[in-house]
């Protein structure tokens, strides 16, 4: 375990240090800041629309800095043979991805914690309400990038850098929206086409169940501790299976 954090501490130094998450928090900051400033005209249901916006760019800003930072982890250390030296040591491959996945778990998770942290200031600042459904939502959305990651960081070892990055945005786009499309043409399908939107609906991770941003909009009450508890053994089976995966992938990867 020690071996794990030291390698996901120079995978978040690493991530800071390329200055990407200052970018997109100074970036969200500055759209959120921008749609709050509607909020002083005082205007019925504004409110609602500065949430909507705030918790929206947080979101995609926040999945964004994810897919980035997990698609070149392992890629980046192999093309600059930076990994060989880290495997000449007692280190095993099963180690590295861990570590890898960890420091962009706890990069990720920090970011997102950094944007709620601003929302909260803003929001506060303009007199919006937030509340306990707020941090159940900044909960889930940290538990969401520990599963993307987990995802991401595993593909990284199938497709190339760039591939990666657009196929796992697509995928996470995919996984918030697919549920209810399916649930929407549910009834229209037929035959073979229903049973595998079925099966696919079953399958795939739903990355909407982690995003509480309506409920924090409409001022929802909290939600039981129970449902938080279930969602959190649905994310860490979700990514245990994809870690596994990851894991017997890069010990049989060439490099």
């Amino acid at each position: 375990m020690e071996k794990v954090l030291g390698i996901a501490h120079v995978a978040i130094l690493e991530s800071f240090r390329r200055k990407d998450p200052y970018v997109v928090l100074i970036l969200g900051l500055v759209i959120v800041s921008g749609a709050a400033l509607f909020n002083q005209f005082g205007i019925e249901g504004l409110e609602k629309f500065v949430k909507d916006v705030a918790l929206t760019v947080t979101n995609i800003l926040c999945i964004a800095i994810c897919v980035v930072a997990a698609a070149r982890q392992l890629p980046v250390e192999i093309n600059n043979r930076t990994l060989y030296p880290l495997l000449a040591k007692p280190v095993s491959r099963t180690t590295v991805f861990l570590g890898k996945y960890v420091g962009v778990g706890l990069m990720s998770s920090a970011v997102v914690l950094l944007f709620w942290v601003e929302l909260l200031a803003i929001f506060l600042l303009f007199g919006i309400s937030a509340g306990a459904i707020f941090f159940q939502a900044l909960y889930l959305r940290i538990l969401s990038m520990w599963l993307i990651a987990a995802i991401v960081v595993t593909l990284s070892l199938f497709l190339t850098h760039g591939a990666n990055v657009t196929v796992s945005l697509l995928l996470c786009l995919a996984m918030s929206t697919f549920a209810n499309t399916v649930l929407a043409v549910h009834s229209e399908l037929e035959g073979a086409a229903r049973r595998l939107a079925e099966a696919v609906y079953w399958v795939v991770p739903h990355l909407e169940l982690f995003d509480l941003s309506k409920k924090v909009i409409h001022d929802w009450p909290s939600i039981p501790g129970v449902a938080l508890a279930a969602l959190t053994g649905y994310a860490v089976i979700y990514a245990t299976i994809f870690l596994a995966l990851g894991c017997w992938r890069f010990r049989r990867t060439a490099l």
